[in-house]
């Protein structure tokens, strides 16, 4: 960045040139200004889990700056409330509450370091006599040096949406969303809340291959004429990740009937690698001739995700069958996204000749059928889908997300034009990402808009029933049977190999600005860091947690800190040896470094490895650590509460432990085209297309069962469990992983050991120093 610092706002700037230096003399502080032209106020801001230092640099009217060392995990309209005081007093004078309006973030001397600016825009305040005055003058006079403390208030920015009317007649019609709490009225197919019931579907294609799929439906409920719901899941997606929304139509009155692809992942026939979008139009074209002879008297709905509503609106296009098409996050130019997340054109490549045996396509290998279909059947560019829309005979609702990372605006654009009067709704959900399972909350509002906007489109009247939400335990249930059962038939190797070639191109991963907001986040959750405490890194991996945990402690050493007098013990465990071995050699690379650029005469850390699996127990003796982390690790182990049981065993009392982990059903194509936009090398793209082929893999495993990644309600019954105190769990990672934080009481009896299948006894050793075990 090029904008100076003191004008980045364009406000009334601190006069940088007193640095950190508190006031000399008695302020009043009932001219908040008169104390900026000063000094800057010291901050601290409590944000997520974490406490980040900085200063309030600048005040002008209602807006505040602030200026904070690191990158602390704030957005956008969320609300912070500043609270004004004085050093050594418990008690605060003030607070105001403002609105975050801009984020800035400056890079430092490396990637690791550097600072955040925030404007707020300040409430005014009210003295309690009906009168308001500015942000600026809400102190009342004292003496002493002032300070402030911030605290931003998780989930305080606003996340609903409206539903834009996409008639021609009234185009800037918004209808808001309809709470639960409504009375129920005329018009409702279920009058009362049922449960639901899950039965199994085989549908046979006219090649023989077999589509495996579920009917769900009321208990009870769902006489004849009652419309049905064909879920076609999203590209890399089974019948499994749409389980709540089939839920909530079949709550409602709807059958619905969902399945998976054949030539793809889930429980269909056929291998993934042989998968091509002719083959996923024909599953589509199957289960809705199913569904018409089945349900002959019943209008048929269908929902389509990603680039399988590509493939339903050729489907459509080609062979009509329904009533009404729902395309959820839609791709509709398949060439355009498929370079933005590549970084490079795989159709043009493919018609030039470059015809490799396999290829990664959004996250999954195909064969070299997969492009050459894809181009013979017109699925590729935006032309071929203006055409097909132009051919529809039925109504559509598109639903797109604000925040999508594969879809242009303007191609939406061109495809809503080509639409027409074809196209009945259109919902537009500002936050959300491609993949609108990944924040739990958005996704069954937007569930809850669907099923409004699909009986007023049956009834052609504006629907006034209540919207039933689905069991939790019916949901529950059904989900732990589908687990099992993708378990049993898993065919994705995640094994110590898949971990070696994972891990060995992660490397670009450390450089990507998200994830190193992750590490920064995780560094300040950890608290005060003391000399002599032992810290383990649980899962270090390549060590880049370690790794910046030495940058950030290193900036805070200056001569006669006694860091000096007794080092902090880093400890690193990995079941990799090559990643072991990398993080050895990286930790001892910064180190010398910094060496060369200070006179400490002692080292502030010591650091040791160990090959140790993390999924099984843990060769250290109890209560032997006083921090410990262990970031994007514990969802991959065989048995992740077993993993933490033994994590908290080794903690000691008083200590602190730090974990994070991805959410179900995470999308992260905003995370990886930031790092492939910003890749500069050729080996940089190329690790991150790797990186995004084993994120295939990983995210099939989980589907399979083989991965477990918690979601908030768990990790609250997993905190609760395991006795911690001022436990607290965040977002973090760009919304896409979990950071819990954990505090063992002073006073803690011994934790008993987790049983562990297949357990292989290690001796239990006492003295780290023998435990550990350097690596070359």
């Amino acid at each position: 960045m090029t904008t100076s610092r003191g004008e980045l706002f364009g406000m009334t700037s601190v006069n940088q040139s007193e640095g950190l230096k508190q006031p000399t003399r008695q302020i009043d502080p009932r001219d908040l200004s008169e104390v900026h032209t000063l000094s800057p106020l010291p901050l601290s801001l409590h944000c997520l889990g974490g406490i980040w230092s900085g200063d309030l640099v600048g005040c002008q009217g209602g807006e505040v700056q602030l200026r904070l060392n690191g990158f602390p995990p704030v957005e956008l309209f969320q609300i912070i409330q500043l609270q004004y005081g004085v050093s050594g007093q418990k008690h605060p004078l003030e607070t105001c509450q403002g609105v975050i309006q801009d984020i800035r973030v400056e890079t430092g001397a490396t990637d690791w370091e550097g600072t955040t600016d925030i404007l707020l825009h300040c409430s005014t305040q009210n003295d309690g006599n009906g009168h308001c005055s500015s942000v600026a003058k809400v102190l009342t006079p004292i003496e002493g040096e002032f300070v402030v403390c911030g605290h931003v208030w998780e989930g305080s920015f606003n996340s609903s949406w409206n539903i834009e009317k996409a008639d021609g007649s009234n185009p800037s019609t918004f209808f808001s969303i309809r709470e639960s709490k409504e009375k129920v009225k005329a018009g409702s197919l279920n009058p009362k809340k049922m449960g639901v019931h899950s039965t199994r579907l085989t549908i046979e294609k006219i090649n023989g291959q077999r589509i495996r799929g579920f009917h769900d439906r009321s208990i009870g409920g769902n006489p004849a004429g009652r419309p049905v719901v064909v879920i076609a899941p999203g590209y890399g997606e089974t019948k499994r990740d749409y389980l709540t929304l089939a839920y909530y139509f079949a709550s409602n009155g709807f059958h619905v009937v969902r399945y998976d692809h054949t030539n793809h992942i889930g429980e269909s026939d056929g291998l993934h690698y042989q998968v091509s979008l002719s083959s996923m139009k024909d599953d589509f074209q199957t289960v809705t001739r199913y569904v018409r002879a089945t349900w002959p008297y019943s209008p048929t709905i269908g929902v389509a995700s990603s680039l399988a509503s590509r493939v339903a609106l050729k489907a459509e296009a080609e062979c009509p069958s329904l009533s009404l098409l729902i395309m959820l996050m839609g791709i509709v130019n398949v060439q355009r996204s498929a370079a933005a997340v590549h970084q490079e054109d795989l159709f043009a490549s493919y018609c030039d000749g470059q015809c490799p045996d396999s290829a990664n396509f959004l996250g999954f290998n195909v064969g070299k059928q997969f492009l050459g279909d894809a181009i013979a059947n017109k699925f590729v560019t935006l032309e071929h889908t203006r055409i097909d829309a132009e051919s529809l005979t039925s109504p559509v609702i598109v639903v797109s997300a604000g925040r999508d990372a594969w879809v242009a605006p303007e191609d939406l654009q061109a495809f809503r034009n080509a639409l027409g009067r074809r196209l009945e709704n259109w919902i537009v959900v500002p936050e959300a990402l491609h993949r609108l399972q990944e924040n739990p909350k958005t996704a069954r509002e937007t569930y809850r808009q669907l099923i409004a906007q699909c009986l007023e489109h049956m009834t052609q009247h504006p629907s006034h029933a209540l919207i039933h939400e689905p069991s939790r335990i019916d949901l529950g249930r059904q989900n732990r049977r589908e687990k099992i059962s993708l378990q049993q038939q898993a065919e994705s190797d995640v094994g110590t190999g898949f971990w070696q070639d994972y891990l060995g191109h992660f490397q670009s991963v450390a450089q990507c600005r998200d994830y190193v907001k992750l590490l920064d986040h995780v560094f300040h959750a950890l608290g005060p860091i003391t000399p002599g405490q032992r810290f383990l890194d649980a899962g270090c991996g390549n060590g880049n947690a370690g790794l910046y945990f030495l940058n950030r402690l290193s900036s805070r050493i200056s001569g006669g800190v006694p860091f000096l007098k007794e080092a902090v013990q880093y400890v690193g465990i990995d079941v990799v040896p090559d990643a072991l071995k990398r993080a050895n050699q990286a930790m001892d690379s910064a180190t010398t470094e910094g060496e060369n650029t200070t006179t400490l005469p002692t080292p502030f850390l010591t650091k040791s490895w160990a090959q140790v699996d993390v999924g099984q127990p843990l060769p250290f003796s109890d209560n032997c650590f006083d921090r410990i982390i262990s970031n994007l690790v514990i969802g991959y182990v065989q048995n992740p509460g077993a993993a933490l049981r033994e994590l908290y065993r080794v903690l000691a009392p008083g200590g602190r432990m730090v974990i994070s982990n991805l959410k179900p059903n995470g999308d992260f194509s905003g995370i990886y085209q930031s790092l492939v936009s910003n890749a500069v090398l050729p080996q940089q793209r190329e690790e991150a297309r790797d990186l995004l082929n084993n994120y295939g893999k990983i995210r099939q495993a989980e589907k399979e069962g083989q991965f477990c990644f918690f979601d908030r309600r768990q990790w609250q019954s997993i905190v609760a469990t395991l006795g911690s105190i001022n436990g607290g769990i965040f977002s973090t990672f760009a919304g896409q992983a979990y950071l819990i934080v954990m505090d063992k009481p002073a006073a803690r009896t011994q934790v008993q050991r987790p049983n562990i299948q297949n357990e292989e006894r290690e001796p239990i050793l006492n003295r780290l120093p023998v435990l550990l075990k350097q690596v070359a």
